[in-house]
């Protein structure tokens, strides 16, 4: 499977999110069994958008504040901790959506994640 023929993003349709590069994506899950550009797209939008209706409680939270984007509040520690958490949720969904578990990967401090 050649990833250039990938979307290069998927999004929930609301722009308090971030898009998700597909062929990043592809190369950060290391998914174990080939999986076609067509379902890989389709894992990923559907992902988002339950990532986007999980964390919706955040998102007005943070409207409430003043925020249009996640990406205003990523000067901060909180706002980095939520994209992060959101970014996993989206391929932990991704992963359970093809029945793979995730592996672990060492973080850039030199941590394990599952």
């Amino acid at each position: 499977m050649s990833t250039d023929r990938l979307p290069r993003i998927a999004d929930s349709h609301d722009p308090f999110w971030p898009r998700v590069d597909l062929g990043r994506l592809h190369e950060r899950l290391k998914l174990q069994q080939p999986v076609s550009d067509a379902a890989l797209e389709l894992a990923a939008r559907c992902a988002v958008i339950a990532a986007a209706s999980e964390f919706a409680r955040w998102r007005a939270a943070l409207r409430e504040r003043g925020y249009q984007r996640l990406e205003d509040v990523a000067g901060h520690d909180h706002g980095r901790a939520l994209r992060v958490c959101y970014t996993r949720f989206v391929e932990a969904a991704i992963l359970h959506t093809f029945g793979c578990t995730p592996c672990r990967a060492k973080s850039r401090r030199g941590l394990e994640h599952a």
